[in-house]
């Protein structure tokens, strides 16, 4: 299996694009995956330095239904005339994030692409494959990021948090190795491996995907703590972590001091070889 990080908040080089947002170009023994859009057309321009072949993809994931994940939809529909786009009827929504200063932000996705018949809306658990899994619906709140509480989705014309029930991630079997790939986990990675591994009771050795903890906490000290507890239940199992985007590189750094070489952050650019 061949993980491309063709958009993410850093690039391994100024040779690459990069922009807060994530997609990663997956090859698998059967499939080309999309996993995420990014936020505008880099993706793209990132992917043909990368010999990432987007017109040859098959199968188009979006994770859930927030512009940083898929601004780049039409950008996609231009570049590849076939596969379908993957995504969770509730990411149709209206979503918003309340800034800190007052800002109220519309996040969610561009509107054009909706009523294009490549978008297959789905709800809840599905498979594409005998080694491609999708699922959504994670329930519990252990480790659950506060900087989730500053996001909102539109209900009756009021805004109300946000229980991201529009999330979907994706598990990916090849041989004997279990990978979990999550856009950026708003509910929670170890809620998230908790569901991963009921379609996996024999684990999953790899796990992608960013952790939506850029300023979870102002200050330094209870984000530090968090981190900890965090590393300490990621740790329980034995995967190896790879994160990026919403994570933030200071939390990252934080994870990274009590996980050591057990986590590892993807940038634009990079290639993971599984």
């Amino acid at each position: 299996m061949r993980i491309v990080t063709l958009m993410e908040n850093r690039a391994v080089s100024e040779g690459f694009l990069c922009s807060h947002g994530l997609s990663l170009y997956i090859e698998t023994r059967n499939h080309k995956i999309l996993f995420d859009m990014g936020q505008d057309d880099g993706f793209l321009k990132n992917a043909g330095k990368l010999g990432a072949d987007i017109s040859g993809v098959d199968i188009a994931i979006l994770s859930h239904g927030h512009y940083d994940h898929g601004g780049g939809i039409d950008t996609f529909l231009k570049a590849n005339s076939t596969a379908g786009i993957h995504i969770q009827k509730k990411a149709l929504g209206e979503f918003y994030a309340h800034d800190g200063d007052g800002t109220v932000r519309y996040i969610g996705l561009p509107a054009a692409w909706k009523e294009n018949p490549r978008v297959i809306l789905h709800t809840g658990d599905y498979k594409l494959d005998a080694g491609i899994q999708i699922f959504a619906g994670v329930t519990g709140r252990e480790c659950y990021s506060p900087a989730n509480d500053r996001l909102y989705t539109s209900m009756n014309g009021r805004h109300i948090h946000d229980l991201f029930m529009h999330e979907q991630n994706l598990l990916l079997k090849e041989g004997s190795k279990m990978v979990l790939i999550a856009g950026c986990a708003h509910n929670g990675m170890v809620n998230i491996l908790k569901k991963a591994e009921t379609f996996a009771p024999g684990g999953i050795d790899y796990v992608l995907g960013g952790m939506h903890l850029m300023n979870a906490y102002p200050e330094r000290e209870k984000q530090k703590i968090f981190c900890r507890s965090m590393a300490k239940r990621l740790l329980e199992r034995s995967c190896k972590y790879y994160t990026c985007h919403c994570t933030s590189v200071e939390a990252y750094d934080m994870l990274r001091e009590e996980m050591d070489s057990r986590i590892e952050y993807l940038s634009a650019g990079s290639i993971l070889e599984i």
